[in-house]
């Protein structure tokens, strides 16, 4: 995994639990507890967090946009390519997901488009022949919400043609999995709400299992990742999906 692949989902999990230790991180970014410590250095010293005695806590006030790799531009780009005019598109996640809104609000095409990220909202309100719904409200063109939330009860009736949703883990008996469970329920929420459910996630997140499952690897269409180890082209087949290789 690339520096900046840990350094997201440190700063991510930093953001959920606000305080971490290294041992708990090991875990989470599959690395070990010295590469750990590294990083936190490093984190620390760009005032991203602050080390305290067996891990960190999250510096006070700050806000982090994980930097984005040319594997996640590529990643991004592989997503672009699949949509077609007159889906209805579920995007959720903030790595990937916003560097999608990027280039739809470069090239515009009409879409409905569900996303539960801020910055994905804001990238795409106001362009042309697209309808944002943002989760917790309808965003209009001036910038403001409606004021009928779409909530858990509203999201019953939605029906996506297709939703891309950022993962932790892709294990293939484990299945597509989350290191939080309120992160687990929304995914699988929105993927069960999509005709056609793809996840996203770096080749680096293969054969990682966390504690909580978004859903099972069978019930997913196609996973959009980096490049494959070619030792593992017949464990990847096994999950039995369409896997879209991204090229940086």
């Amino acid at each position: 995994m690339l520096a900046a692949e840990r350094h997201a989902l440190i700063v991510r999990h930093l953001e959920r639990r606000r305080h971490v230790t290294v041992d708990e991180l090991a875990g989470v970014v599959a690395t070990s507890a010295a590469t750990i410590r590294r990083d936190l250095s490093l984190l620390a010293d760009a005032g991203v967090l602050e080390r305290v005695h067996g891990g960190a806590v999250l510096a006070h006030a700050v806000t982090v946009a994980p930097q984005a790799t040319e594997h996640d531009e590529a990643m991004a780009r592989a997503v672009y390519h699949r949509l077609v005019p007159g889906d209805a598109v579920i995007l959720e996640g903030a790595q990937i997901m916003p560097l999608v809104a990027r280039q739809l609000a470069a090239q515009p095409m009409r879409l409905i488009v569900v996303t539960n990220t801020l910055e994905t909202a804001r990238t795409l309100l106001g362009r042309s022949g697209i309808e944002v719904i943002l989760l917790g409200g309808k965003l209009h063109p001036s910038g403001h919400t409606l004021p009928q939330p779409l909530g858990g009860a509203e999201l019953r009736f939605l029906v996506a043609s297709k939703a891309f949703v950022e993962v932790e883990g892709i294990h293939p008996s484990a299945g597509i999995t989350t290191t939080a469970s309120d992160e687990a329920r929304l995914k699988g929420d929105l993927l069960h709400h999509a005709l056609y459910k793809t996840v996203v996630a770096p080749f680096s997140r293969f054969g990682l299992a966390f504690a909580n499952v978004i859903m099972p690897a069978s019930e997913i269409d196609r996973w959009i990742t980096t490049r494959i180890d070619p030792g593992a082209r017949s464990e990847v087949a096994g999950l039995g999906c369409d896997v879209v290789e991204s090229l940086a």
